[in-house]
C-alpha cells in the first residue's frame, strides 16, 4: 500500500501505452475561481431532480439554489441540456500516490480509503477542513484494518498490527483512533473458494469486541466478508455496514431480512468481481478514453489470473443486491480500487451500471454515489447540492438520472468551488496490486 512502481515500469508493461493529452471539451464561461453560477441546468441534488433551475457558488460553498435573479455578478456557466449533480463518493479504495487526483478527474471528489499505512491521515485531514483549490479528492480513512497473523490482506512485505488470541483490543482500536483512523475496518476473511487458499481470521467474539470498542471511540465498524454467513455474524455483532456483499451464495429472505434489521449499509464493490468485463467497457467508451492517465490504463488492462475465482460472482452478488436493495438496505457505491482492473475515478462509472443492472434505477445509483454515503459517514457537508454545502460538483451532458452512462459525458467539475483541470498527469506511479 505505500510501495510504488515508476511509470517507466508502467509503460513497459503495457506496450504502447501513451497518456492522452487532449484538452478538455469547451465550456464557455467556465468559472474558475471559487464563486460562479450554473444557469438553466437540470439538477440531481442528491436525492431529487429539478428539470430546471440554477446553482450560485460563492467562496466554495453552494448559496443558492433553484430559481435566481438574473442580477449576480458572479461568472455563468450555461447548463442548457447538461446535469448538474454533487461530487461523488467512492466508500472503497485503496489509496496511493497520484490515485486521488485520476479520482477527481473523473468527478470522485471523496474518497473512502478502507486499509492503508495511516502516515497520510494528517495530510488529508487538513485538506477537507480547507476550501483551497486542490488538485485530488478528499479522503477519509480506516488507517489499519484489523486482522489477524497470516490473515487477509496477505502482506509480508508490510509489517502491521495484528490481533492476537490475547490482544487487548480495547487497547488495540484506541491506538488506531491515535493514529488517525476515521472509521474502524474489521477484516472477517477465510479464504476460498478455490482457487483462493483457507486464511485465518478473526473469532467471532474478536468481531464483536472490535467493534464494541470501535462504538465506544465514536468510531464508525465497517466489516469485509465476502460470504454470506460471515457477513450475517458481523451485521448481528453490531456492524454498521458491509464494505463488499457476499458473493458465495445467495441470501434467502431471512438472511435479507437479518441485514435490513440490523440498519447495516452495504457497499457491494460489483466491478470488483465483474472478470473485467466492466474495464473493457470502459476502454471502449470514448467519453473515458482521453481522460485516463496512464495508471489508470494500466490498471483497467490488467488480468489477475486467479481472483476473483469464479466468474458467476457478479450474477450472483448482483442477485443479492437486488434483494438487498427491495427489502430497504442502504446501498452504497464503491470500487475497491485499485484492486481486480480497477481504477480510481474511472471506476466509479462501471460500478454505477452494475447497480443499475443488478436492480437500482439510475436516480437510485446516483443517491448511493453521493447523498446516501455521505449520511452513513458522516460527511455533513457534502453530497448534496444545498445551500451552506461544498461546492463539489459534476455537470455532465444529458441526463444521467434516465441514463447512468451519461455520466461519463463529464463537462466540468469543481472541487471548493474552483474547476479541475481534466489533462492527465506526464508523471506518476502505480500502486503494488493486491487485494483487500
Amino acid at each position: 500500500m505505500n510501495r510504488y512502481t515508476s511509470r517507466r515500469r508502467v509503460l513497459s508493461l503495457v506496450p504502447g501505452l501513451a497518456v492522452a493529452a487532449a484538452a478538455s471539451p469547451a465550456l464557455a464561461g467556465a468559472a474558475t475561481g471559487g464563486s460562479f453560477v450554473v444557469r438553466d441546468v437540470r439538477i440531481f441534488d442528491g436525492h431529487r431532480v429539478m428539470e430546471r433551475g440554477s446553482v450560485m457558488v460563492t467562496g466554495g460553498l453552494i448559496t443558492e439554489v433553484g430559481g435566481l435573479s438574473r442580477s449576480s455578478r458572479h461568472q455563468v456557466v450555461d447548463g442548457g441540456g447538461r446535469t448538474l449533480l454533487p461530487g461523488l463518493i467512492d466508500c472503497h479504495v485503496h489509496s496511493f500516490e497520484g490515485s486521488r487526483a485520476d479520482a477527481l478527474r473523473f468527478g470522485v471528489t471523496t474518497e473512502l480509503d478502507m486499509f492503508n499505512d495511516p502516515s497520510a491521515l494528517p495530510a488529508a485531514r487538513r485538506q477537507r477542513r480547507s476550501a483551497a483549490k486542490v488538485d485530488q479528492a478528499d479522503l477519509w480513512s480506516a488507517g489499519i484494518g484489523v486482522t489477524v497473523p497470516g490473515g487477509h490482506p496477505l502482506r509480508p512485505d508490510w509489517d502491521f498490527p495484528r490481533v492476537v488470541a490475547d490482544t487487548d483490543i480495547e487497547r488495540f482500536v484506541a491506538d488506531r483512533v491515535a493514529e488517525g483512523s476515521d472509521f474502524i475496518k474489521v477484516i472477517f476473511e477465510d479464504g476460498g473458494p478455490p482457487p483462493r487458499p483457507s486464511l485465518p481470521t478473526l473469532t467471532t467474539g474478536q468481531v464483536r469486541s472490535v467493534i464494541t470498542a470501535a462504538h465506544r471511540h465514536r468510531r464508525r465498524a465497517v466489516v469485509h466478508a465476502e460470504k454470506l454467513q460471515l457477513a450475517l455474524t458481523a451485521v448481528r455483532s453490531g456492524a454498521d455496514g458491509l464494505v463488499h456483499v457476499f458473493w458465495d451464495t445467495e441470501g434467502g429472505p431471512e438472511d435479507i431480512a437479518a441485514i435490513r434489521r440490523s440498519a447495516a449499509f452495504v457497499v457491494p464493490t460489483l466491478s470488483v468481481v465483474d472478470w473485467g468485463t466492466g474495464a473493457k467497457e470502459l476502454l471502449a467508451d470514448a467519453r473515458i478514453t482521453p481522460w485516463l492517465s496512464a495508471t489508470q490504463r494500466h490498471l483497467l488492462q490488467q488480468q489477475p489470473p486467479d481472483r476473483p475465482g469464479r466468474p458467476d460472482f457478479l450474477k450472483i452478488g448482483s442477485a443479492n443486491v437486488r434483494e438487498l436493495h427491495a427489502a430497504g438496505v442502504p446501498i452504497l457505491a464503491g470500487t475497491d480500487t485499485p484492486i481486480r482492473a480497477n481504477a480510481n475515478g474511472v471506476s466509479m462509472m462501471i460500478e454505477l451500471s452494475h447497480l443499475v443492472r443488478a436492480g437500482l434505477d439510475p436516480r437510485e445509483a446516483l443517491v448511493a454515489a453521493t447523498a446516501a454515503p455521505a449520511r452513513a459517514f458522516g460527511l455533513a457537508d457534502r453530497g448534496r447540492i444545498a445551500p451552506g454545502l461544498r461546492a463539489d460538483l459534476l455537470l455532465v451532458d444529458g441526463d444521467p438520472t434516465t441514463d447512468i452512462t451519461d455520466l461519463r459525458a463529464i463537462t466540468a467539475i469543481w472541487k471548493n468551488g474552483h474547476l479541475v483541470d481534466r489533462t492527465p498527469p506526464e508523471q506518476e506511479r502505480a500502486p503494488q496490486l493486491d487485494g483487500h
